[in-house]
């Protein structure tokens, strides 16, 4: 049988699981918004795909990615992110079953490496790899891999990585203090602080930041490495207390026995258009 994988957002673990496609002899096509391929942002909502007309005619696999037509049906999800993904809720201790590539190697009948394997714990819980709750990957195998691969992914020499990472270890050992709703985060809130979240994955250290997205042109709000609790403060914090808009809820991927998920999520402003200026977070 012969599959068509339709993929979302290109990241590092998307092009690891378009090779193994390919390699296997199934079909690959992009989830596509106009005339460009969906990023992270949009990759729930696209348009349509690159698929040629008659291009398939076995199952669609749609591998992290959606029409915004919800009534066109999907054959086969592999996805980790929302309600009814087959790795929804998937705790460190199985981390394969989780990881869309995982899922992938699984449906293709390919046996995990161990390469494979510490690229699917780090896309679905790297910050439970970094504390060793992987089974079989410890966190130094963690920080080594990483290194080499995000210094490849972004054509730097891995030393000068490295650097960037300790000096943002460094920095977030300094930050002062946030209480929302009861719990503690590292107040990085416009701060450009280097690696920020690899470093907040390295420390097990709860985050909060801001950033500009040039994609959209707005002002992302967000919380790294906190447990479900602490995130779903945040949210409420965020929606209730600041009235902001587009709420991603990463952390519902995680169920509340896996207590260190490696969360991430944003918060976005109303006025996409506007100006922006951000709120004083430390005034509540």
């Amino acid at each position: 049988m012969q599959y068509l994988f339709v993929l979302g957002a290109r990241d590092p673990e998307m092009v690891i699981i378009e090779g193994l496609v390919r390699n296997a002899g199934h079909k690959v096509a992009y989830a596509m918004a106009g005339e460009r391929r969906v990023y992270a942002g949009n990759a729930y909502a696209a348009e349509r795909t690159s698929a040629r007309p008659g291009q398939q005619r076995g199952p669609v696999v749609w591998v992290e990615c959606a029409l915004a037509d919800r009534a066109v049906p999907r054959d086969l999800v592999v996805d980790h992110h929302h309600a009814g993904d087959p790795g929804f809720s998937m705790p460190a201790e199985r981390f394969w079953e989780g990881a869309s590539l995982g899922q992938v190697c699984t449906l293709l009948g390919i046996e995990p490496t161990q390469e494979l394997r510490l690229a699917a714990a780090a896309d679905h819980c790297l910050n439970a790899a970094y504390l060793g709750r992987c089974p079989g990957i410890t966190a130094q195998q963690m920080r080594a891999w990483r290194l080499a691969s995000r210094a490849a992914w972004q054509k730097i020499a891995p030393e000068l990585l490295a650097e960037r990472i300790e000096a943002g270890i460094a920095q977030l050992r300094t930050l002062g203090r946030l209480r929302i709703g009861g719990f503690e985060f590292a107040d990085a809130l416009d701060r450009q602080i280097p690696e920020v979240a690899e470093a907040s994955a390295i420390l097990g250290v709860a985050v909060m930041y801001s950033l500009a997205e040039p994609r959209s042109g707005r002002i992302k709000v967000g919380a790294l490495n906190g447990s479900p609790e602490m995130l779903e403060a945040w949210m409420a914090f965020a929606r209730d207390v600041l009235d902001l808009a587009d709420v991603y809820q990463a952390v519902e991927k995680f169920s509340s026995n896996f207590p260190n998920p490696p969360n991430l999520m944003f918060f976005q402003p109303v006025e996409s258009g506007a100006p922006l200026k951000m709120p004083d977070f430390r005034a509540f």
